[in-house]
């Protein structure tokens, strides 16, 4: 009985705490969303030592290292994951192996064929859904009497690999990072010295770490191989360095990597070597003392750190450092935001001049149809005034009346097909003129071979005169008056042709450059159209972007004004706990319960202070 209420003394903060984090904005639920067990998880690449970490600060001793490393790998070659699956490691109450919660006893050997076992069953995706494998490893790998290591009673787990190669891994590996690394209360980024890029928030393949940088209470960055890199190991040995200047150089490295994390990074840095690389550095005993008593030195500020985040006060500290993770997000918001409207500023001023240039070109294509207009009112009037004149009439000339004698006829004919040719050219001139068609007034009048009778018979006589017959001159001018009707004809019907012809010309043209103008009209007015629609779209999306800032902004001002309550609902929280227990003394189930509750009233007084500390983390 004594030990479950001991065990719920920080029930009632949990209850606050999630009734708080309840109630903030969804955005942020998830960086404050907690397992029900006080978790720390593991995460980072394949083959960074993440268990040779963890088998360390447990206080696994160095000599057992290796042989611990090579029965966890269970055969698996160099270069791959060498956990399977996520992995809780304890120490057994013997010198034999436990693989999960019901195994018997196990030596090495049979432990390495377990773990091949999973790995193999893990890989072909026949495995059982165990998220998390509980393992055992022999007392005797730990340091006797507990050293430096970590409590045992502390969930912290392994996380294979986040770049595993078999596709059922990164099934499971997604999995499970999903499920534990989101919600743990302390994380621990694990990678390469020499390969700081890993740290990037892209590169992490886990969107519920994006924001790590912006929650030091809740990350620390452990970085493997620090000491072993020739270049690092020059200028380690130019001076003696420190551990601020360690991390400042490597706080400066990861500036170079595409991204600026914030000062407060440099601090979450625990540059260590440990393992095989940690025993090369031996071959130089020198810069190797020094390392060792660096990286122990870090190794120590590890575990104190590991152990102070991850106690059940340490949870309570995010919740009271909500206002630091709000002012970055409101930052990286904001820039965001200006960085995208700016972008659709210039693509609305792209696309309004677009725009402008559409509505340029559709005007002047609009401005066509009044020509085309006044073209077709033209050719009708041409029209109607070709259908009420007497196309015949105007070439009809009267022949005068002359002395009777061949050479007068002969005169009168002539003067008649020079006139009437003339009067063809003046019609021509004339309809050129209307209609601005310069073919017109080039057009060969028609032949007037209906006079060529005429002009024979008046080349056949010898004399001029006609003296023995009057009636010849008359026969001969009727003759004339005959051909002239006849030249007045063919000069009418060629006239009417060629006005025909040049109406059917001048409809089919004004007809192909009304289908041409309509064409280019609807282009351009789908033109004009889509633009249009672009504008809006544009205008639409930064009316969205517009939005979306303000609703962010104010969502996350109700966060935070909202954690300012935290500590208020920490007090309710203690109050009504206190309140319960004295009412529980008042009022007991027994005398036992009653000594009990007594004794727990004591040691919940001490617990408010303590989960205020939160406040100074």
């Amino acid at each position: 009985m004594w030990l479950e209420k001991y065990s719920n003394r920080y029930r009632w903060a949990y209850d606050a705490y999630q009734r708080f984090i309840g109630e903030i904005d969804p955005s942020l639920a998830g960086d404050f969303n907690r397992s029900s067990h006080v978790t720390v998880a593991v995460y980072g690449a394949t083959q960074v030592g993440k268990t040779t970490l963890i088998l360390d600060l447990l206080g696994v001793t160095g000599e057992a290292l290796e042989r611990a490393s090579s029965v966890l790998r269970g055969d698996q070659r160099m270069g791959k994951s060498s956990t399977a699956c996520a992995i809780r490691y304890g120490r057994s109450k013997d010198d034999n192996w436990y693989i999960g919660d019901n195994s018997g006893a196990l030596d090495d050997e049979a432990a390495r064929v377990q773990f091949s076992a999973i790995r193999t069953e893990l890989e072909e995706g026949r495995a059982q859904s165990v998220d998390v494998l509980s393992v055992r490893l022999p007392s005797m790998f730990f340091e006797q009497g507990g050293g430096d290591a970590l409590s045992l009673d502390l969930r912290i787990l392994d996380i294979p690999g986040i770049n595993a190669v078999n596709e059922a891994e990164q099934a499971q590996v997604a999995r499970v990072a999903e499920k534990y690394v989101a919600s743990a209360d302390l994380i621990l980024l694990v990678g390469r010295a020499d390969d700081l890029g890993f740290l990037h928030p892209n590169k992490l393949k886990l969107a519920a770490l994006g924001d790590w940088m912006l929650q030091p209470n809740r990350y620390r960055v452990v970085l493997s191989y620090t000491f072993s890199p020739a270049s690092f190991k020059t200028w380690f040995g130019q001076d003696e360095q420190t551990l601020q200047q360690v991390r400042a150089k490597l706080y400066q490295e990861l500036g170079t990597h595409d991204y600026k994390p914030p000062k407060s990074v440099e601090a979450m840095l625990y540059p260590l070597e440990f393992g095989d690389s940690l025993r090369s550095l031996g071959a130089t005993p020198e810069y190797h003392q020094a390392a060792v008593t660096l990286i122990q030195q870090l190794r120590r500020e590890l575990l104190a750190s590991i152990t102070e985040s991850a106690s059940p006060y340490g949870r309570l500290a995010s919740a009271f450092k909500m206002k630091t993770l709000i002012d970055a997000r409101l930052d990286r918001e904001q820039v965001h935001y200006e960085e995208h409207r700016k972008e659709l500023e210039g693509d609305l001023q792209h696309a309004l001049n677009a725009l402008e240039q559409a509505e340029g070109l559709l005007s002047g294509c609009q401005e066509e149809s009044g020509t085309l207009v006044h073209h077709r009112r033209r050719l009708n009037r041409y029209r109607k005034l070709y259908k009420g004149s007497d196309v015949r009439g105007f070439f009809v000339q009267p022949l005068p009346n002359t002395t009777e004698s061949v050479s007068a006829l002969k005169l009168v004919a002539i003067q008649f097909e020079n006139g009437i040719q003339a009067k063809w050219k003046a019609m021509c001139e004339r309809h050129a003129h209307r209609q601005a068609h310069v073919r017109l007034a080039e057009l060969s009048p028609p032949a007037t071979t209906a006079l060529s009778s005429f002009y024979q018979k008046m080349d056949g006589y010898l004399t001029d005169g006609y003296w023995w017959s009057s009636e010849n001159f008359r026969s001969d001018r009727s003759m004339l008056l005959g051909a002239a009707v006849k030249v007045v004809d063919a000069y009418a019907e060629a006239a009417n042709l060629e006005i025909k012809k040049y109406f059917e010309h001048q409809e089919s043209g004004l007809e192909r450059k009304y289908s041409d103008y309509k064409r280019r009209l609807d282009v351009m007015k789908r033109t004009v159209a889509e633009r249009q629609q672009a504008v809006e779209d544009i205008q639409g999306k930064r009316y969205h972007l517009e939005q979306a800032h303000a609703q962010f902004k104010a969502r996350m001002q109700f966060s935070m004004d909202h954690s300012h309550k935290f500590e208020q609902y920490i007090l309710e929280a203690f109050k009504a706990e206190l309140d319960r227990v004295r009412e529980a003394i008042r009022r007991p189930l027994s005398a036992l319960e009653q000594i009990y509750d007594m004794f727990y009233l004591h040691v919940l007084l001490g617990e408010l202070d303590k989960m205020l500390e939160g406040k100074k983390f």
